[in-house]
């Protein structure tokens, strides 16, 4: 009897530990991204106007003219310290530029104008708003204006990494573009519910995102951020159970065959 339970045992060592190792060293299915996705595939993404001004946002605007003398007066003056001086000086050739930021009414207030509607604006729209408004007011009929972002940007949160705040380089950064920027999602990033944090009206509005599935993830709201967006890559299983005590020295596959190799030893002295 003790025999032919040990012969059982010592045939079952074999195949556990080859399921064991199959386990640890398969490929798992939900880490790259696009997995459904085939060469030529033609995808529609969201419809989006890009970044619309909002209160509180601060921008660059520059305003070019053949007048050196009108574009002194519609530029912004620019404080720089000057190194190895305690003295700030003003200038229109400084390296920095200084910002208009967009009041609770959504105007700014712009040299020789006044207040000018600025929020519901995209960049471009704002920009040649300003140039109407300066066509219609007879201070300048050849101005180029250009709106920068200065304090406009998004935040990547959780397992990626790099971690932090990024500046807008553009009007349109999509959601992908987000993560390239935190240097991607790291292994432990679970792919199938990442979570875009977005105020809308007063009110914190969050999508869920599977990054698995590619039409969802280019066909969601999301999909394109807007200013002061919070892109949270949530921890997997793995990196949860992780941070509980002792949990990475029970969840690895050399753990469970060293378990393993025990308790077969322990067999085999038990029924010899």
């Amino acid at each position: 009897m003790k025999t032919m339970m040990k012969l059982r045992i010592n045939q079952l060592i074999a195949p556990v530990c080859a399921i064991i190792l199959f386990t640890a060293c398969s490929t798992p299915k939900n880490i790259a991204l696009f997995p459904e996705v085939s060469n030529g595939t033609s995808i529609a993404i969201a419809e989006s106007n890009g970044i619309v001004l909002k209160p509180n946002d601060k921008l660059s605007i520059i305003v070019n003219t053949k007048s050196a003398e009108l574009n002194n007066a519609l530029n912004m003056p620019v404080s720089s310290q000057i190194i190895g001086y305690n003295e700030i000086q003003s200038t229109n050739q400084s390296r920095a530029t200084s910002g208009y930021t967009i009041d609770s009414d959504g105007n700014i207030d712009f040299p020789l104008i006044g207040a000018v509607k600025a929020a519901g604006f995209t960049r471009s729209e704002l920009a040649s708003h300003l140039k109407n408004v300066l066509q219609e007011k007879s201070v300048a009929r050849d101005a180029v204006v250009t709106v920068e972002f200065l304090n406009v940007g998004f935040s990547v949160l959780g397992e990626v990494e790099e971690p932090g705040f990024y500046p807008f380089e553009n009007d349109k950064t999509t959601l992908l573009q987000a993560l390239g920027k935190a240097g991607d999602m790291t292994i432990y990033g679970n792919r199938s519910n990442v979570k875009v944090v977005r105020m809308n009206g007063g009110q914190q509005e969050v999508f869920v995102i599977d990054m698995l599935n590619t039409k969802k993830l280019m066909q969601s709201p999301a999909y394109i951020l807007q200013q002061n967006d919070v892109v949270y890559v949530e921890p997997n299983n793995y990196r949860k159970r992780q941070s509980t005590a002792n949990a990475s020295e029970v969840t690895t596959a050399s753990f469970w065959l060293s378990a393993l190799s025990v308790l077969a030893t322990f067999a085999m002295l038990v029924f010899k």
